[in-house]
């Protein structure tokens, strides 16, 4: 389950990432993620200490983007100043192809 957690958690980062661009809450998302992984990794050392090195191998690379994407953040503000580390409404929008209207189909 905490690996499941983890992904779920990463899966919804990897959204507001990379698809809403929302930098700044990916900043809290990303280090979410890297709890998750801590977090999966110490549940798997727990049962197999092997298999729990193994996932905690990824926190290296966990902490890296932390910092890249915690950079990205700082790097690029908006024109009113950083982008606040909380979601706000803003120009972001998700949508979805299995959901509401698809321009694709419209052409």
């Amino acid at each position: 389950m905490a690996f499941m957690l983890h992904l779920t958690i990463g899966d919804i980062w990897n959204t507001i990432n990379n698809t809403e661009k929302r930098y700044g809450a990916a900043v809290i998302g990303v280090l979410c993620v890297v709890l998750s992984a801590a977090n999966a990794a110490n549940q798997y050392y727990a049962v197999d200490p092997f298999a729990g090195k193994l996932l905690g191998g990824t926190l290296i690379w966990l902490c890296t983007a932390a910092a890249l994407i915690t950079d990205t953040w700082r790097l690029n503000p908006s024109e009113e100043g950083l982008v606040p580390l909380y979601p706000v409404v803003g120009e972001a929008e998700t949508s979805f192809m299995w959901f509401g209207n698809n321009d694709a189909e419209d052409e």
